[in-house]
């Protein structure tokens, strides 16, 4: 019986009566339940009456995997059952980015370009998450445009010039050593590093775009491209150069834009009350028609007028007290001095409050550690960090504060005002005057500003005539009502200078540090402006007499947005741009362009309206050249279409380099080259700002793509990159 069984089974899975699956199925069905009634067919029937032991080998050999799954009819397929991420995910993300963008732009040559014009990322440190908004908003945008039909047309970008990333290649204390050359090497690998590294990251995340031919700022061809800029800004006569106040960066010494700033509002400075002597000599006449001699003019006799300033440093460059025509000022006396009422030393903050201090900087240079590894930051930031802690922890060891800068020496107390002692001030300020120097003041006679104007008082460091002018700046909500004036250290004073005649002296140098170019800081040179030569100039003014009070005061101040540091301001020569003629186009052009929100609109138009001009040349090395030449003898400055092109030229072949390797007979136009001996190449470079700003040229040119129809940037760009776009 078992082998006509068995014999019967194979006949009938050969003939075809009888799969191995019904058979196994039979087999299963008839032990669960033998007395039910059996199915068709026939052949399974007589095998589930007669089944033995028998026919179990048969039924193993039918029950493996691989004969049951070759007796199905499964759909193939080549996904993975298993996800292996770290092999697909690569792929994938590359297929999203890469190979999407080349297979639509290849398949949809005819259709509407879609242009997205990418603002280039600054190629420095890893990717955050400002990079990603920016970035997958663009991403989102395209691919709607994808949608819709359009061919898009999206080229990322890196800008890859400035001084974060010049500062990340010079290593410490071999910033003097390096050539201008070598300093580029270093910056230009860095840089190149930063790209590398940020694409990967780019398309790692999925975003549609040309990653196979992205555009740099640092490339040959965007360098030429950005010098024609200049050189159409030359042909309208756009360029300037001339002597400003600018923001100086003693840190990084460089001129910076305000766009480069940031501001700290709880800066400390020490505030000063400085007494000029009023010299003998009379009104001016244009004074005297409503000012009595008999009351304010003997009263005048033997008085200083009073400033308040919260740069001290500055007084070495006086050349001025500007007041103001309408206002009242008053002649007041100091009575009898009660000791309770001297200047006392500053109390010493609490333990608590400097431990605060150390806990607060602790984080500030654990901050800028992480930030350096991570290639954003700067071993400069962590070094001024570290030195900040440092006189900290000193300070709470001690329990006397260190100095910092703007701080004034414990010790400081100003010159002792003898009774009968005679100050002019704004009368609305007499009882702040008198706060300040704990005296009580008594008013002797009043008298309209005009009064003073034409007079002139000693300088108090060198007695030398500095006059009183009329300045519309000049308000008495703060201060004395009387402001020193010292032309090359700000804007307003570099104005009022301009309008009298006034010198635009400026004894610091680009360290930050005092030089022998006036009388008055000969003696302070060499000492920086910002801490030691701050403090030096007030001990001069205590010994002088003419130190009335020193307090700390706390305001808001500009910072180097990069080296995190005080800056200053410094009448240096640099080339300017004159955006006021740019005005009106650049305003009428921002109508044709929708906005949104439409509140950007109304941010950008009061950026354009605000700004009259641009200073554009930067005392770096890693940047692209502004090709000016300097007479050797004269010092005039050679900055025309006809050299700016045959530089660009040069640098469209040979890199911005070559502005440093070559000659100054290669740099000049042929025409010129006979006069080589006589000029000298300038060592400026342009504003990072001009970089990211000349993209539109660079990338959007005719011979590349259409016009952009969309730009998508942060609110940041309007006071930089998008003004020169929309000029």
């Amino acid at each position: 019986p078992r082998r006509s069984t068995e014999s019967v089974a194979e006949a009938a899975i050969r003939d075809g009566r009888l799969s191995r699956l019904q058979l196994v199925r039979s087999l299963e069905f008839s032990t669960e339940r033998p007395r039910m009634r059996c199915c068709q067919p026939p052949a399974a029937r007589h095998c589930r009456r007669t089944a033995t032991a028998a026919l179990r080998p048969l039924l193993r050999s039918c029950t493996t995997k691989a004969r049951l799954k070759a007796s199905l009819n499964l759909p193939k397929t080549s996904f993975s059952l298993h996800a292996k991420v770290a092999e697909t995910e690569p792929r994938l993300a590359r297929q999203l980015a890469v190979d999407h963008y080349e297979r639509q732009a290849a398949q949809r040559g005819g259709a509407d370009a879609f242009v997205l014009h990418d603002g280039p990322p600054y190629a420095n440190g890893d990717l955050h998450m400002g990079h990603f908004l920016n970035k997958a908003l663009k991403d989102i945008i395209n691919r709607a445009a994808l949608l819709a039909g359009h061919r898009v047309h999206f080229r990322p970008g890196w800008d890859c010039h400035g001084l974060p990333i010049e500062m990340k290649a010079i290593q410490a204390g071999e910033a003097e050593s390096l050539s201008p050359l070598a300093l580029r090497a270093r910056a230009a690998e860095c840089a190149r590093e930063a790209v590398a590294a940020q694409r990967e990251s780019f398309v790692r995340w999925g975003v549609l775009g040309d990653w196979e031919a992205p555009y740099t700022t640092m490339a040959p061809e965007y360098e030429a491209a950005q010098l024609g800029v200049l050189q159409a800004m030359l042909r309208r006569g756009l360029l300037f150069r001339g002597e400003r106040p600018v923001h100086w960066s003693p840190a990084s010494r460089t001129a910076l834009a305000e766009a480069e700033l940031e501001y700290a509002d709880r800066h400390v400075s020490t505030a000063a009350h400085v007494a000029f002597p009023l010299l003998e000599g009379p009104p001016a006449a244009a004074a005297a028609a409503d000012f009595d001699p008999f009351d304010g003019g003997s009263a005048l006799e033997g008085a200083a007028v009073v400033v308040w300033t919260t740069t001290p440093w500055t007084i070495p460059a006086n050349q001025a007290v500007c007041v103001r025509e309408d206002l009242t000022y008053a002649v007041v006396e100091a009575s009898d001095v009660q000791p309770s009422q001297l200047p006392s030393e500053p109390a010493l903050p609490a333990a608590a409050e400097v431990e605060e201090r150390v806990r607060a900087q602790g984080e500030v240079v654990r901050a800028a550690k992480a930030a350096l590894k991570e290639g954003r930051g700067s071993k400069a930031e962590v070094e001024a960090g570290v030195a900040a802690l440092l006189r900290l922890k000193s300070e709470l060891q001690s329990g006397k504060p260190e100095l910092q800068p703007g701080d004034s020496p414990p010790n400081l107390n100003a010159s002792p005002l003898p009774h009968g002692a005679r100050l002019v001030v704004a009368a609305s300020l007499v009882d702040a005057l008198s706060e300040a120097v704990g005296t009580p003041l008594v008013v002797a006679a009043t008298l309209p500003g005009a009064a003073l104007i034409g007079r002139h008082c000693a300088h108090p460091l060198s007695a030398r005539p500095v006059p009183v002018l009329h300045a519309e700046h000049v308000t008495d909500d703060a201060g004395t009502g009387l402001v020193h004036t010292a032309p090359g250290h700000g804007p307003e004073d570099f104005a009022v200078g301009v309008a009298h005649g006034l010198a635009a002296a400026c004894p610091v140098d680009e360290k930050g540090c005092f030089t022998a170019a006036t009388e008055e800081a000969a003696g302070f040179a060499g000492e920086s402006v910002l801490y030691d030569g701050n403090e030096a100039v007030l001990t001069a003014l205590r010994e002088g007499g003419s130190l009335l009070a020193a307090a700390r005061h706390e305001h808001r101040y500009p910072y180097d947005w990069r080296s995190k540091t005080p800056v200053i301001f410094r009448t240096t020569p640099q080339w300017f741009v004159r955006l006021g003629d740019l005005r009106g186009e650049a305003l009428a052009a921002l109508h044709a362009v929708e906005m949104r929100p439409p509140a950007g609109r109304a941010r950008l138009e009061a950026f354009v309206r605000g700004r009259t001009e641009w200073c554009l040349s930067r005392q770096r090395s890693w940047g692209v050249p502004l090709p000016a030449f300097y007479h050797v003898e004269t010092g005039e400055a050679l900055l025309t279409e006809e050299t700016v092109e045959h530089v660009a030229s040069l640098v469209s072949t040979h890199g911005s380099d070559c502005w440093w390797r070559l000659s100054e007979a290669e740099l000049l136009p042929p025409r010129m080259r006979h006069e080589a001996a006589s000029w000298r190449k300038g060592g400026d470079t342009l504003d990072v700002w001009f970089d990211s700003g000349a993209s539109w040229a660079a990338v959007l040119s005719p011979d590349r793509c259409p016009p952009a129809d969309l730009y998508l940037e942060g609110l940041e760009q309007h006071d930089g990159r998008r003004q020169l776009d929309s000029c």
